[in-house]
């Protein structure tokens, strides 16, 4: 049965002889590994709040957080504003990141409300306040990693749950992502923050802590928050809670009413908290959730193309496989060979770890990807929206790591097994550290890493790395033509390279073909531009990403062509590139 930390007994069916006695064994290093485990967690805090200056402004972060001030005016004005229905689609997300970031940016300002209803159409407040959020974004991700740790040790002990939080930081795509997706990582920090206090209510019955109870609801109320996706966390919670009940032995059969109480109560926190920052959502807390949920899941407002296995896709015709073909070629091996640990060890480890524990965990990441499978989701941008479903994965994973170690006493075998897992660690370690700050972009060597990838996937698909081409372009034409007007066209969102380029060129820096008052533009203002055709284009410098491009093109290396000045690139590869105008001279 699950136990309670607060029972007397062992934790997750184990024996004395088995992890109970992690919290006193020593590492290599003798050092206690919970003592081990919260100096990763607090060294990894420290490392990204040092980094988190070094990210770009990606495609999506000027819409979310012109729309989240939107969600704040309507607040402020105690819902007379009613402007953020006119935003696209952006009414269908929660505003919980950008309006904690925003409220808290506009505090520290100096002025709150100047800040929301004008703030981020100043020069003066852009910069320091993507900053501010991709600290906050990447204190998220820290959440999630350290969580995904708690979670796997819940399930096999301090080992495990060292494992997974080791785990969770090499691997790059979602380290990388944690500094600048203001939406799918605080998500993934919310779902498994549920999930671990899930575990918790049910190890405490019949008398969960209030604190327990406290955190599961604001949980649950973060993943909503964050995304509309969140509102599984409900059905999960009822199920788990059902299935504990019902499995639960006679000698610690659980009283009925008090259970529902608790689960309604946790649910209703939880479900109305996320809801706070969501006018949609307020306007009808019953319905309009849901049909949130049923719009973004059959996602219609943008039919774009996607490059996924050499070819140009719309979103609406790619394969079933997609996602399961994006996770496999880019996770770090460790994951690959824990999964198959995992399967070939289940029955061994369902004698040694409560068989509920193990199919909760293993639940929330499969049942996501079946259900997006069999319901044919739109998906886009390799599996961001899905970034949910790791820290499960990666907690899984170390469970059978530490399982198969456990179990092999040989020491020949555990020095072999070491080896490899050191060698499988220190792979994605080495390319983050090569390629800081674009980790997000990482393929694994099942796809000969970036270099076969490039061509037949999407790589900088969110624009990290213009903020690279900006900062590069503003010295070199201030250097070359001080006081000389500057034409910049740039792809992605406008303001992914435009703090950087008007903070080096100040007025000298144009944006080709916006208003010379387009900052001023509210909500937000934005062009979609082709791909850059030579020469007839007004402007004197294009900054491309690789994005929309012909995939042909990219695998022959024509891409950027002959007029390039500068190329930001990881592993050798190209991932945007400075481009003077051939008619200009």
């Amino acid at each position: 049965m699950l136990k309670s930390e607060n029972s007397s007994e062992n934790i997750a069916g184990e024996s004395p002889s088995g992890v109970a006695g992690f919290c006193h064994r020593k590492t290599l290093l003798q050092i206690p590994l919970p003592r081990l485990f919260w100096s990763l967690a607090a060294g990894l805090v420290l490392l990204v709040s040092w980094i988190a200056v070094d990210y770009g402004i990606t495609w999506d972060e000027w819409m979310d957080s012109n729309n989240i001030m939107l969600a704040l005016r309507y607040l402020f004005t105690l819902g007379r504003d009613t402007s953020y229905t006119q935003f696209w689609h952006g009414y269908l997300y929660s505003g919980f990141f950008f309006s904690i970031v925003g409220t808290i940016y506009g505090l520290f300002s100096g002025n709150l409300h100047a800040f929301v209803f004008d703030g981020l159409h100043q020069d003066l407040h852009l910069l320091r306040f993507y900053h501010t959020s991709h600290w906050f974004n990447a204190l998220f991700g820290c959440t999630a990693m350290i969580f995904t740790g708690l979670l796997a040790r819940l399930v096999a002990g301090w080992r495990a749950g060292t494992l997974a939080l080791v785990f969770m930081i090499l691997s790059p795509r979602f380290f990388g992502a944690s500094f600048n997706d203001p939406k799918d990582i605080p998500m993934a920090a919310g779902y498994v923050m549920a999930l671990y206090f899930m575990i918790r209510f049910l190890m405490e019955q019949p008398k969960p802590f209030l604190s327990t109870r406290i955190f599961l609801a604001f949980s649950i109320a973060v993943a909503i928050g964050a995304r509309a996706a969140g509102l599984i966390l409900l059905p999960y919670f009822l199920l788990f809670s059902g299935v504990y009940w019902l499995t639960s032995s006679r000698e610690k059969q659980i009283p009925l009413p008090p259970l529902i109480l608790n689960v309604c109560l946790i649910a209703i926190g939880g479900y109305l908290g996320g809801l706070i920052f969501w006018p949609y959502a307020l306007q009808n807390p019953i319905t309009n959730p849901a049909l949130a949920l049923a719009k973004l899941s059959n996602f219609s407002f943008w039919k774009g193309v996607v490059l996924f296995e050499g070819r140009q896709v719309t979103t609406d015709k790619l394969p079933w496989y997609y996602l399961l073909k994006w996770i496999f070629i880019s996770v770090p091996f460790f994951i690959h060979f824990g999964l198959i640990f995992f399967v070939l060890r289940f029955r061994s480890l369902m004698r040694k770890i409560d068989w509920r524990l193990l199919v909760m965990v293993s639940f929330t990441f499969l049942f996501p990807l079946t259900f997006q499978i069999v319901k044919k989701s739109t998906v886009m941008d390799s599996w961001r929206h899905f970034f949910f479903v790791y820290p499960p994965l990666a907690a899984v994973a170390a469970v059978a790591w530490d399982h198969l170690w456990e179990e092999n006493k040989n020491r020949v075998s555990r020095f072999g097994m070491a080896g490899l897992l050191g060698m499988l660690l220190l792979m994605p370690l080495e390319w983050m550290i090569r390629n800081h700050p674009h980790e997000y972009i990482y393929f694994n060597a099942s796809t000969g890493g970036l270099s076969g990838a490039f061509g037949n996937y999407e790589t900088d698909y969110w624009a990290n790395s213009l903020r690279g081409c900006a900062e590069w372009l503003g010295d070199y034409h201030a250097a070359h033509y001080p006081g000389q007007k500057a034409v910049v066209r740039a792809d992605s969102s406008v303001m992914s390279t435009y703090p950087f380029l008007r903070k080096a060129l100040g007025d000298a820096y144009t944006p080709y073909g916006y208003p010379a008052d387009f900052i001023r533009k509210k909500p937000y203002f934005f062009i979609t531009y082709p791909p850059v055709s030579y020469p007839t284009q007004g402007w004197d410098y294009a900054i491309l990403m690789t994005r929309s491009w012909d995939p042909e093109g990219l695998r022959r290396k024509a891409w950027p062509g002959a007029q390039t000045l500068y190329e930001v690139k990881a592993d050798g590869i190209p991932l945007c590139a400075v481009v003077k105008n051939p008619a200009k001279g």
